[in-house]
Parts: C-alpha cells; structure tokens; sequence
C-alpha cells in the first residue's frame, strides 16, 4: 500500500511540474513546442495558441435543448430541455464525465407563450440552477436564474456575462468550468408553461489528461478581462514582434502583392487602411492568402468579409459596409477606412497576401501593416499546427432543399469562427455540425439566432466573441475561440430550413468559416463490428453477457423539419446488463483509438458503461446523455469513445469489454444497447 502511495504522489509531483513548466512557457512567449495546455481562463488568455490541434481524443460537444421528433418545439421542458431526473428529484440539463471544460452557456428561459410571444417578468426567479462538480453531493454553485445568468453575481459579469437587458430575452455566460472527474447541471423547478432553450457547449479531454477542477466564484480570469475590455487592440503579447509595411495603388482589374515574407514564422496582426473606402472596394476587392508556396489560396474573400463584414449581394449589404465592427479577433471601421486582423496565423516557409480590385474604380491607396514573429520568438512546430484558412459559402432554397449548406472540409483541424448572413431565411433553423463521419450532429443547434449568442432575433450586439451587424441570423457573428470545432478527417455544416415561418422556400444564406487545417487527416478506420450480423460477430469473437433482447430496428439519425425521415437505415441490436465483449483490429503506430457505436436512444438516450481495453479499465467511463424522446424516425445515435495510446500502442488489435452500469436515470429500461461499432485509429 505504502509503494501505491509513493508512486500516486510521484505522479502528481510530476504532473504539477509539467503544468508548471507549460504555463512558463505562456508567460514568457518563448520558442518553446507547446502541445499541451490547460484548460480555462489559461487557455483563454492565451489567443497565439489557437492554431495548434487539440491532443487526440479531444472532443466538440454541446447539450442544448432540441425537439427530438424534428419539428421545432424545441422549448418543451418535459421532451427536449430535460435530459432526466435524477435521485433527488432534480431536472438534469447537463451531464457529462471529465476531464473536460464548459466554455460557453447560452440560457433563454425568460419568456413565455400566451396569445403570441410575451415577456415572463419572473422566470429568472422561479427556479434554481445548480452545478455539482466531481461528484460532489453538495452543488458548488446553488442560484436563481436571475443571480447566476443577470450579471448579478461576481465574477458571472460583464464581459464574460450578458443579460438581454431591458427585455430579458436570453442570456450569455463565457465563464470556463473545468472538471476533473464529472460536471452536472441541474434545475429545480418546472418551468414547463414557460419557453426554455439553452445551449451549453463544452470540450471533453481523452482520459488521463490532466485538468484542474474549478476551484470557486474566484476571478482568476484578470487578462481575459483585460482583453475583452480592450477589443479593437491585439491581444496577443506584442514581445518580439518585428513590423514591416507597405502602400500601393492599385488600378481596376489589377492585383498585387502586399506582404511576401520568406522563411518560418506567424503574422501576429494584419492591418488596412483602403481608400476610397466605399461599398464596392470593400464587397470586390479581393484578399488572397498564400501558404508556404502553395498555388491555392487558403484565403480568398471579398475583402470587408475577411473582417467580419458579409452579405454582399443581399438587402442589408448597404448597412454592413457602413458599419464600425470591434471584435477580438477582427473588425472594422468605415469612418477610418481601417480594417484589423488578430488571427494569428503560422507559416514554415513563406507567406503571401494579394490583393485584387475589381471594384471597378482605382483604389488610391491600399497601406498594410503587418507585425509578425520569427520562429526563434514563438515556434509553431511544423505538424502540431494548422495553417489559418477562411472559406466563403453561398447557398439558396429552391423550394426543395431542407438545409442550406454552410461549411464543408476535409483533414484535421478546429473552427475558431463564422460570419453568418442571410436574406429571407428563418432565424428557427437549427445548426447541424457533422464531425469525422458521424451521421449525428455532434452540434445541433436549436434555432439559428441561439447558434450565434443571441434569441428571439437577437439585435446588433457587439460583444468580444459574438454579435450582430443586423442581429442573430441576418448578420451575425460568433468565434469559437476555446469551444473550437475540433475535426480529425472531416466536417459538415448545415443549417436547417425552418418551416415555423410559413415560407415557401428557405431563403439564402452567405457564410464565411475560419478555421485552422492541414490537409491530411489523422484518423483512419481501421476495423468495423455490426451486432447482430453472425459473421461479422464471430471473425471479432463477440460475446454477450445477460442479454436482455436482440431486435431489427429501421429508423433514421437526427431529422430536418422539411425531411423528417432523414438518413434512414435497417439495423440489428442486442441489449444487455451485463457486459459484451469483442476484438478488433488498430494500427500498431496509433496515437490512441476511437470507437464509435451506434444505438436506439427512444425511451433509454442515459446509458453508462465501463471499458476494458485488454482488461485494463480505461479511466473514463463511456457515458451517453441525450434525449430519450426521439421519434420512431429518429432513434438512431452515435456516440464517439475515446482510447488513450497508453492502453492500445504497439498493438494491431485490441479486446474491448464493455461493462453495463446502472444509469442515473430514473425509470425502465436501464440497459445498454448496441448496433453498430466502428473503430478509428489516430496517427501524429
């Protein structure tokens, strides 16, 4: 026992050492290969460590609350704000097993349905919100509506806070809550006459990672403060910045070369004073980027699009280009004719921007300023990082299309941010975000506006992260600087063509993503399991241990208003309460393993299973939290489990138990089901 204790503390020593010398490294902005972070207000402050990749096994989740049926009752408390009630007879909203962190609450729970839409003047004070961290039996935060979401309660404030103020419409929180081992939210009451959305939108570590659980109402966060309260200025540390700057003139139907920087670094800024500054140079002009002598621009945007602007050919494009736009990462300003870029974006051998008018009068002046750091300064390691891209896409409804297209790529990467217009389209379209092959949205939304920070419409906010131009899907804005989408192979955003606005077709949208990526993926399937199937279950030697049914199931994945039945496939299942066992194969060089399962969510969306890999216990245990009142067209879900390389590498195949235990939820059946497994291997 004494030896267990011993090497228990060792690690712990050890890993305080490595956080230590991690957030030296923050602090000093020195050249040093950082792979690895903390999670918080640590990472939040430190804006130059966006491009890096999150560590394998890092994963982009949210629960909001969503009609599972597809249609658009997205504010029913019984069916879609409430996952389940637990044994203290408290209505859980969110519930999941760390390490992870929560970085962003949006919470609509001010407003009720009487006649038409009508504001409720006490539903912040009618019930409770609580969050018990670790499985702690006591909640660390215990309050009202009100307290914890009306920026009444230091440090949930301004800037992290915001209260739709004097309407009470919705709210917003970026106050980071870490977690170690588990983070639960519950509420108190039912709320069920009033109309309740929220979206909570989190990162959940691969096992083992070491995070910090969030120590108490304490304001740690004194730099993001700091840089929230200073948009407009970079909030990157300027140490070791060289600049260099350059003015031209560029005739109509010419471009040229603004910046072309040879050997291995990263912009730090971009800035741009045009002149003349006037609808047309800043909706066709274009601004091309160039990567390490790539022929193919990573960026290529009308300028004004680059900086937050948008919608060039609709009805609110008159009002954008006259705009002042301040966020923290980009912005501009018509009076000054300035645009400001704080992306910082790495290079390995060179970088290039161009420029091409074609706004049909000569631009007179076009002055770039830009600050960047050599390598010996800050290092990017070549493999660790993604290069900075942005991609533009126009989409419209002609009468038959359920979803307009908003984002499609390929490789490994993360999203850190969108610009999001539209022209006759209905703010209640939900946001579908496919991830690495899923056919369920690892995001889905519960109306356009609430995607974007905002409810009801929203208005023209201005806020360091999010806001509006116009308001919440006509012209809005929202960086997902640390709930960044993370993508190990593939990603795919839709948003969903609502029928709640009685509109013959969808509308048009004009969306522009920013994103970090490498072309080259680092996961591969590299085995597949289907239960139910005889040959596949005995060439993986599958058993099964107290099975409670085996059935053939036909439904589909998470459906769209206009294509309810969307993605329907036949399947075979086994349930059990005992445990099943099978092996499959991995890339002896994997970075960890991924498995992914398929299941039957209707009356049974809380299942908790412990896995065995080569009957080690993984530290972490595979738990699944969504809603159990899906339609008989929408039953199907898959739900990603992340393997750490400590327990797979080296090995071509591994031995996966996977163990029932009892779920939370209150109510039958408590069982796990199984339908499908695929397994993925992760390389560097």
């Amino acid at each position: 026992m004494k030896r267990k204790i011993h090497i228990v503390q060792r690690i712990r020593i050890l890993r305080t050492c490595i956080l230590i010398l991690l957030s030296m490294a923050f602090s000093c902005g020195t050249a040093a290969a950082v792979d690895s972070y903390k999670a918080g207000f640590e990472m939040m402050g430190h804006t130059e460590l966006l491009p890096f990749f999150q560590p394998n096994g890092t994963q982009t989740k949210q629960f909001i609350s969503f009609d599972a049926s597809g249609g658009n009752r997205d504010y029913d408390f019984a069916k879609a704000f409430t996952k389940y009630i637990d044994s203290n007879g408290e209505y859980v909203i969110f519930d999941e097993y760390g390490p992870g962190c929560l970085y962003r609450q949006q919470m609509n729970i001010w407003s009720e349905w009487k006649k038409g839409r009508k504001i409720h003047p006490t539903a912040g004070s009618q019930f409770r919100i609580k969050y018990y961290f670790d499985n702690e039996p006591i909640p660390r935060i215990n309050m009202t509506m009100d307290e914890f979401f009306g920026c009444q309660t230091k440090p949930f404030t301004e800037p992290y806070g915001f209260f739709d103020l004097p309407k009470k419409r919705f709210a917003i929180l970026y106050y980071p809550f870490a977690f170690e081992k588990r983070l639960k939210v519950t509420v108190t009451t039912d709320v069920e006459k009033i109309s309740n959305w929220y979206q909570y939108t989190y990162l959940k570590y691969p096992a083992e990672t070491v995070v910090q659980t969030w120590a108490g109402q304490v304001d740690v966060g004194s730099t993001v403060r700091d840089q929230w309260d200073n948009t407009g200025k970079d909030p990157k540390s300027a140490t070791g910045n060289i600049s260099t700057s350059r003015t031209v003139s560029i005739p109509d139907g010419e471009e040229k070369t603004i910046l072309n920087l040879k050997g291995k670094g990263s912009i730090a800024n971009l800035k741009i004073n045009l002149t003349p500054f006037t609808k047309s140079t800043f909706f066709n002009t274009t601004i091309k980027i160039y990567w390490d002598g790539s022929d193919v621009a990573a960026v290529d945007l009308p300028l004004g699009y680059l900086f937050g602007g948008g919608g060039k050919d609709y009805e609110c494009s008159d009002k954008v280009w006259n705009k002042k736009l301040a966020t923290l990462f980009f912005g501009f300003d018509k009076e000054k004719g300035d645009f400001y870029s704080y992306w910082p974006m790495p290079y390995w051998s060179q970088a290039k921007i161009v420029i091409q008018n074609n706004s049909g009068t000569k631009i007179t002046s076009l002055k770039c300023d830009v600050e960047y750091k050599p390598s010996d300064v800050y290092n990017y390691p070549y493999g660790k990082a993604g290069y900075f891209c942005a991609k533009r896409t126009v989409d419209h409804d002609t009468g038959k299309e359920w979803f307009t297209r908003a984002f499609e790529e390929k490789g490994r990467g993360h999203i850190v941010g969108i610009s999001f217009y539209s022209e006759g389209y209905d703010m209640d379209g939900d946001e579908f975000t496919y991830i690495d092959g899923s056919r369920t949205p690892q995001i889905h939304g519960d109306g356009t506006e609430d995607d974007h920070n905002q409810g009801w419409g929203g208005g023209d906010f201005q806020k360091p992260l999010w806001g509006g131009l116009i308001n919440g899907y006509q012209g809005a804005y929202r960086i997902y600087m640390n709930d960044c989408y993370v993508f190990n192979k593939d990603i795919k955003i839709n948003y969903e063509y609502s029928t709640c606005g009685g509109h013959a077709h969808g509308g048009k949208t004009d969306i522009a993503i920013f994103y970090y990526k490498t072309d080259n993926g680092n996961i591969t399937l590299t085995d597949e399991l289907d239960i139910g199937d005889i040959s596949s279950e005995k060439s993986r030697s599958y058993t099964i241990n107290n099975q409670t049914w085996s059935k053939s199931v036909t439904s589909g994945y998470d459906g769209y208003e206009k294509n309810i039945k969307h993605d329907m496939c036949p399947d075979t299942g086994r349930a059990f309460r005992g445990y099943s066992r099978f092996t499959v194969k991995i890339d002896p060089d994997n970075q960890g393993v991924k498995l992914r399962k398929r299941i039957n969510r209707k009356n049974n969306g809380v299942q908790k299973a412990d896995v065995y890999i080569d009957n080690v216990k993984v530290t972490q245990p595979w738990y699944i939290c969504t809603l159990s009142t899906a339609s008989d067209d929408q039953l199907w879900y898959d739900s990603d489990f992340e393997i750490p390389q400590s327990y797979t590498r080296g090995k071509s195949s591994i031995t996966v138990k996977i163990k029932y235990v009892k779920s939370p939820r209150k109510g039958a059946p408590d069982e796990i089901n199984e339908f499908y497994y695929w397994v993925f291997s992760y390389s560097n």
